[in-house]
């Protein structure tokens, strides 16, 4: 039509090589878009494509409205969310193996928006410098890049000779800790927004993280009371 100008539909079929019952669709869909439009001349239908400047200006301003819609729906996006029932959805459950997968899991914790772990465990099993010097170095390592970040770790450990280095560290580390004795805690629990990590590197290396609020909260619930019981960390 840029090439022909105004012109019937017979002469847009013949020049495009297409059936006449075709070429009504395109046209039609052309026009819908708002890149051709259609007049009558007589008893005839011409149809005219519109300038390609105009063409700009009419996707310029579809852009322009998009991004209006975009800031309005950001605008309602909290409120959206609050509507939205947690209860319906299904739990995420992944599974992580390896060194680099205990990497993963603990690397997730630092995205933390609430700037809180809860945790239960042993520090014997954290550290573990008889299993795998590389993840004891590491894990240390990342206690620091956590404590940069301003997260807390509120933690109920085992009490050990790791576990009192651990709470020798605790200002520069953000580390409050309570103690229970001579406990059997093999796996290290870590609870945090609506996720729960469960984590065994002292052997296998292997852990799970579950993305779901009622098991999340179930947890925080759990750890809180038997936090408000214990005693307070002591060498």
């Amino acid at each position: 039509l840029l090439e022909l100008g105004s012109q019937p539909a017979s002469v847009v079929a013949k020049k495009s090589g297409l059936k006449r019952g075709h070429t009504y669709n395109v046209l039609a869909e052309l026009i819908a878009k708002g890149i051709v439009q259609e007049y009558e001349k007589g008893s005839v239908k011409y149809f005219t494509c519109l300038a390609p400047q105009i063409l700009v200006t009419m996707l310029e301003q579809r852009a322009l409205e998009l991004d209006t819609r975009k800031k309005r729906l950001l605008e309602v996006l909290p409120e959206l969310e609050h509507m939205r029932n947690p209860s319906i959805l299904q739990p995420k459950v992944r599974f992580f193996s390896g060194l680099d997968g205990i990497r993963q899991i603990y690397e997730d914790t630092l995205r933390e928006p609430k700037k809180e772990i809860l945790a239960i465990g042993d520090f014997e099993h954290y550290f573990p410098r008889e299993h795998s010097v590389e993840l004891n170095d590491w894990i240390w390592n990342y206690c620091s890049r956590r404590a940069k970040r301003g997260i807390t770790y509120v933690g109920i450990v085992n009490k050990s000779p790791t576990s009192d280095l651990a709470f020798k560290k605790r200002k520069a580390e953000r580390r409050v800790l309570k103690m229970v004795k001579n406990a059997d805690l093999s796996v290290e629990i870590n609870i945090y927004g609506n996720k729960v990590a469960i984590i065994s590197s002292s052997h296998d290396m292997v852990g799970l993280l579950i993305e779901d609020k009622p098991t999340a909260d179930t947890l925080r619930n759990f750890h809180q009371a038997m936090w408000k019981k214990l005693p307070d960390y002591s060498l």
